[in-house]
């Protein structure tokens, strides 16, 4: 929608800027999903606790930051912010492909070594590691 928005001739219509304003701002918050993926990937309380914690740092510090995009210079049409956040959404989905595939790399490198136990080391393993949380041979990581 941003990049419809940015794309938009400067002589358009105010009624399709409205739409697509209106379409872009109707879109699904991330934010639910994030906390959902950041506590399931945790794996203990620890972690859990820490991550929470660093999330809703960067959750503030991102808030600060937005309020300064969109700069009253740049009005009407916010071109200069627009593609500040085109740059950024390119960023995000970089970031995502790459954690995403990070989680894959790590959960088969885990299954691989799980597989390679008998029934009796993994036993052995469950009842005498000290490894907690995500390190744990037996955790796989959402993704």
């Amino acid at each position: 929608m941003i990049l419809s928005l940015e794309r938009l001739p400067t002589g358009a219509s105010a009624w399709s800027r409205y739409v697509l304003s209106i379409l872009q701002y109707g879109f699904p918050y991330i934010h639910p999903i994030l906390v959902a993926l950041i506590s399931r990937n945790a794996g203990s309380v620890r972690t859990r606790t820490v991550a929470s914690a660093i999330y809703n740092m960067c959750v503030q510090a991102a808030s600060v930051i937005a309020s300064n995009i969109y700069q009253a210079q740049d009005a009407p049409l916010y071109r200069k912010g627009n593609k500040i956040l085109l740059a950024l959404i390119a960023y995000n989905i970089v970031l995502i492909v790459a954690i995403r595939l990070f989680y894959m790399w790590r959960n088969k490198r885990k299954e691989a070594q799980w597989s390679g136990m008998t029934e009796e080391e993994r036993q052995t393993y469950l009842a005498t590691t000290k490894d907690s949380g995500s390190k744990r041979l037996d955790f796989r990581f959402a993704h």
